[in-house]
């Protein structure tokens, strides 16, 4: 026989709300979102960065790896809100680069909360046509 005891109820209620908690904190982890597209010799990568300034961004190549780390800085004021959904703090993304990139040849506009960053492969990622004897 089963009994009723409301501290039953109260940890079903507790994990709901971590639960809830939790799934507001993982979708976080890949924020800023990428877009990255391929032409013939280069890629573009944009990122949508709204309230995040050129200073506060920092992008580095490593190995095959671009690596775009920043910090959307915190607007809150002390009025009363009805609603605040924004999130602030440090992101960190590490896209992976499908090949060798010339790391001369990087562009990066921060434009209207847009991040656009432009890479162009590198001269040995290149195929090369190989010539029959």
């Amino acid at each position: 026989m089963l009994t009723y005891t409301i501290f039953d109820e109260m940890m079903d209620l507790r994990n709901l709300i971590d639960g809830f908690f939790n799934e507001r904190t993982d979708s976080r982890k890949d924020y800023p979102y990428a877009a990255v597209y391929e032409g013939t010799d280069d890629l573009e990568i944009r990122m949508v960065v709204p309230g995040v300034k050129a200073e506060d961004l920092n992008i580095h190549l490593v190995e095959n790896n671009l690596v775009i780390e920043g910090e959307k800085k915190s607007d809150v004021t002390e009025d009363r809100y009805l609603r605040r959904e924004r999130a602030f703090g440090k992101f960190s993304r590490n896209i992976a680069l499908p090949y060798r990139v010339d790391p001369e040849k990087i562009e990066a506009e921060l434009k209207n909360g847009m991040l656009t960053v432009h890479l162009y492969k590198s001269e040995d990622a290149k195929p090369r046509r190989i010539a029959i004897n």
